[in-house]
């Protein structure tokens, strides 16, 4: 296995790490979030996956959830050098991918709780879906392997392509997002995007749509000759914010991260990938009575490039200020909705409980991962300073309400 750790906005703050596939880590600036993992299939080139492997696989997935951490799983046969591939750097035939994939169903399933997303692999150089020496790259083959991912991954998460154009219609296309691995290296980012500068804005056009609602992942691969002006800071902001990008991997390429801390555009892109919330306002009563209803509303906005792709809870939760006793009230939300750049209202009118005990509370928000509820640091954070609780994964309110007996 090899991990590059990515920067990727969440909950209120972003996640840097290097890329162990690439040069050994350096410590990460900010806190750890999303790890991007390559499971290295090289010695399974011609035979089933073995127990071992599964068992050290599995292994990694524990040390995620113990770690607080999500994982973006990628398999490759082979991890080259560079280009023209070299012996050593093939993939498997057709049959073979097919019954790794039916291998990794039950750990993939079992584990979905820590996998953020899941980009395609198993094609090609890198698992990046060209370059197969297995006839792998063809149309039919492609479409066969993404269906199996499809199958082998729960309907709850989605599968990263390299290439927009590989995606395939109908109903199974909501759960199929993308990642550029040579994002900003040249005017077509070398083969992600094809044809006039008409069309590729177009493509991008159709991606940013897209991105609205599944995750874009990737990483810069080039500070050459061909990716001027593309990764200067203006551009590269304009385009992260455009495309709708979740994550980016921090350690690669090491000269167009540089320049973007020279420029002064690192700093704002860390804070901004994926989602970043930040509660703009509240407006809640100051009284109310058990039994009855409560209603206030809350504003939101997403200042970052992204909105949450994976599906959240959204609580008002009460704490007496006394017993602290919590009543949690599930609010009719969604967070994949709070587009970027937008600032959403969340109306809240919920009835509270007739045997809800007198006295003042305290109000939280709680933006809970619905497979992970008991473990708050998957919880969303939101980008305001003093309001969130790290052992409860609640976020203050900074008000409180004084619940009277119910009205008789």
């Amino acid at each position: 296995m090899q991990a590059q750790l990515c920067l990727r906005g969440r909950a209120g703050d972003a996640t840097l790490a290097p890329d162990e596939a690439r040069r050994p880590p350096s410590p990460p600036r900010l806190p750890k979030h999303l790890v991007h993992v390559y499971f290295r299939l090289d010695a399974f080139r011609d035979r089933p996956l073995s127990p071992a492997f599964l068992a050290d696989a599995q292994r990694q997935f524990d040390e995620a959830r113990a770690s607080g951490v999500k994982l973006v799983p990628r398999f490759t046969y082979n991890f080259p050098a560079g280009l023209p591939l070299k012996p050593g750097d093939e993939d498997a035939p057709l049959p073979l991918v097919l019954r790794h994939i039916e291998q990794l169903k039950p750990l993939l399933r079992r584990n979905s709780d820590v996998i953020a997303f899941m980009e395609a692999g198993f094609v090609g150089a890198w698992g990046e879906w060209h370059h197969s020496t297995s006839g792998l790259d063809s149309p039919e083959a492609k479409r066969v392997v993404l269906e199996a991912l499809l199958k082998a991954l729960p309907a709850s998460r989605f599968i990263a392509l390299r290439y927009q154009r590989d995606k395939v219609a109908g109903p199974q296309a909501a759960r199929i997002g993308h990642h550029n691995d040579c994002f900003l290296a040249a005017r077509e980012d070398w083969g992600t995007y094809r044809g006039s500068d008409a069309e590729i804005d177009a493509q991008k056009a159709e991606l940013a749509a897209d991105n609205r609602v599944v995750p874009q992942g990737g990483e810069t691969c080039n500070d050459g000759v061909e990716a001027q002006p593309y990764i200067q800071c203006p551009h590269a902001v304009s385009e992260l914010k455009r495309l709708h990008w979740s994550q980016l991997n921090a350690d690669y390429h090491p000269g167009v991260l540089g320049l973007w801390r020279k420029q002064g555009c690192y700093g704002e892109i860390a804070r901004r990938l994926g989602y970043r919330l930040r509660l703009v306002s509240g407006s809640f009563p100051e009284v109310a009575a058990a039994g009855g209803v409560f209603e206030g509303s809350v504003l939101v906005a997403n200042d970052g490039f992204a909105a949450p792709y994976n599906r959240r809870g959204v609580e008002l939760v009460l704490r007496h200020r006394e017993s602290r006793r919590e009543t949690i009230l599930p609010l009719r939300e969604d967070p994949r909705q709070w587009s970027s750049g937008e600032t959403r209202k969340v109306v809240i009118r919920t009835p509270l409980p007739a045997a809800l005990a007198p006295g003042t509370y305290d109000l939280l928000l709680n933006l809970p991962d619905p497979e992970l509820r008991r473990r708050p640091q998957y919880n969303i954070r939101l980008a305001n300073r003093g309001t969130w609780e790290a052992k409860t994964g609640y976020n203050r309110l900074l008000t409180s309400v004084t619940v009277l007996p119910p009205h008789r």
